[in-house]
């Protein structure tokens, strides 16, 4: 880093110690940020995340057996049917863990052609669902659950049995009244005081992990020793360290906060994605998490980015580039890790919770709330009413025209509300590289609906400089959602076209495009016509 990076870093951080931040945070001090936005929860109810580290023994004690019972009773398959912060968590602790004696999977798209896909992957009759929604609400949960509930109940080789649902919501919700009433196995109880994306160390993360046998024992061991280090007011505090360098910078106009891990880890992007940008994008403000971003050549960097580096296996080729960053000027922080054990994902969880409490703070944002994510899901019901598509299709020529020609400090925010595929999502990975080097400008991405429940919130509240590059797919299967008038196809239109519809009208430059036939195909004609044309 330059010597006047380093200062400002070290100038925040002291900030936060003389300021007895951290003091302060465990006291639940609501002075520490600005007021919620309205209708937003205050501050005193949603600082439970704190207390979760201490709690988790307790809660692995809970599922000592989880495992080991489900296996007994011949499930093979677990699914976590959730967004945001039920999902997230799940997520990363799949990819990170692998496969055990029971797979974990984490279903977040109402995509038509996945939805199918994965429903013919399963044995329902060796399969336990986990529904899960803070707000016992959230409409792809629901209909996700009415659709295998259905798939289940037509399956000639699967008896229909409400012990294959498991509900994990917070008390008081319609999902936890219907548990009451008898129609899943169980319901396990959520905090209330925890917000989504917060819940990590909750139930919402740890009784999946459980069940595919995660040691929960090792996870708490690994939390509890964060929250111990970060319990102190000096700069040694790991949460306050990430914390001021990540606020330091933005306000220093390198509010684009790339994420280099090595390759196990990057699922945790995404985890970071949502912290990161629901927390902190709001009030044209907000720090812009860049992860799963192919390695530019380090002149093709724009000097609006700051660097985490996150490499607990040592990866010699992150390491080596970090360096060459550092040593051009870019600003870069090592986070530093105390061994290679998976378990430590625990603590990360933690670290970066506190550090974008304290980042905030310093930012004069309110982290605990995200009511622009709202406004999309209200556009979308009011759409599903009428399910006639009404997105205005850019051709790629002027889409590609549009971001090509843009010469202000902007990022590019790729959404794609198409099926999920390793071979998509490296195509798409290719379309960040060309873009970013012909333009300079960072980009982020994220598939549909997944992306609402995380970046969605910065997208429409933070920095009004985007320019939104949307596909959308012109084929979508009718696939029914049971109990309901429209399709999955008619629900995932409807999202697409309210997001956008949202976008637009708080002045980011959206740019839908629609797609047919080979996907992987078409997106790559498109990486090729960047490639190929000459900057105006």
């Amino acid at each position: 880093m330059e010597t006047n990076q380093n200062d400002a870093v070290a100038e925040a951080l002291q900030l936060l110690v003389s300021d007895s931040l951290a003091s302060r945070l465990w006291q639940r001090d609501a002075s520490l940020w600005p007021e919620p936005s309205f209708g937003g929860d205050p501050a005193d109810k949603t600082l439970g995340w704190l207390d979760l580290p201490m709690r988790l023994s307790m809660l692995g004690k809970q599922f000592t057996y989880l495992n080991s019972q489900l296996v007994s009773d011949g499930f093979t398959d677990v699914v976590v049917l959730g967004m945001g912060g039920s999902s997230m968590t799940p997520l990363t602790l799949s990819s990170l863990f692998g496969e055990s004696n029971i797979r974990l999977h984490a279903i977040d798209t109402v995509n038509p052609v996945t939805i199918a896909n994965l429903t013919g992957q399963f044995n329902l009759s060796k399969t336990l669902f986990f529904v899960s929604s803070k707000s016992g609400t959230t409409v792809e949960s629901l209909s996700l659950e009415a659709h295998f509930r259905s798939a289940m109940a037509n399956d000639p080789n699967t008896e229909m049995d409400r012990r294959r649902f498991v509900a994990l919501t917070d008390p008081g919700t319609p999902l936890a009244d219907r548990a009451r009433a008898g129609e899943f196995g169980t319901w396990v109880s959520t905090p209330e005081d925890v917000g989504g994306r917060f819940s990590a160390l909750s139930a919402f993360g740890m009784m999946p992990a459980a069940a595919t046998g995660i040691n929960i024992r090792q996870l708490a061991e690994s939390a509890t020793r964060m929250a111990t280090m970060c319990g102190y007011d000096s700069d040694g505090n790991p949460g306050l360290r990430l914390g001021a360098f990540l606020a330091s910078n933005a306000l220093a106009g390198r509010n684009k906060v790339t994420l280099l891990t090595g390759q196990s880890y990057s699922t945790f992007g995404m985890w970071v994605d949502q912290l990161l940008a629901e927390s902190t994008g709001k009030n044209g403000k907000g720090l812009i998490p860049v992860t799963g971003e192919p390695n530019l050549k380090i002149h093709q960097y724009r000097n609006d980015r700051q660097f985490v580096v996150f490499n607990p296996d040592g990866e010699s080729t992150v390491d080596s580039f970090a360096n060459e960053l550092s040593k051009a000027g870019h600003s870069v922080l090592l986070l530093e890790t105390s061994s290679s054990d998976k378990h430590d994902i625990a603590g990360e969880f933690f670290r970066w919770q506190f550090a974008t409490a304290a980042a905030s703070s310093l930012m004069d944002i309110y982290p605990f709330d995200q009511p622009d994510v709202e406004s999309a899901k209200i556009k979308s019901r009011e759409l599903l009413s009428n399910p006639t598509s009404n997105i205005n299709d850019f051709p790629v020529s002027d889409a590609l025209s549009t971001v090509l020609g843009n010469e202000s400090p902007n990022y590019v925010a790729i959404t794609a509300f198409l099926p999920e595929t390793p071979e998509l999502t490296t195509a798409f990975s290719n379309l960040r590289k060309a873009i970013s080097e012909k333009t300079g400008m960072a980009t982020t991405f994220g598939y549909g609906p997944r992306y609402l429940h995380s970046t969605g919130q910065l997208y429409k509240g933070g920095p009004q400089n985007a320019i939104v590059l949307g596909f959308i797919s012109g084929e979508y299967d009718d696939l029914v959602v049971p109990g309901e008038s429209y399709t999955f196809g008619q629900l995932t239109e409807a999202q697409a076209e309210g997001d956008f519809m949202v976008m637009a009208g708080v002045g980011q430059t959206v740019l839908p495009v629609r797609l047919s036939g080979d996907l992987v195909e078409e997106i790559m004609t498109v990486t090729d016509k960047i490639i190929r044309t000459e900057r105006p």
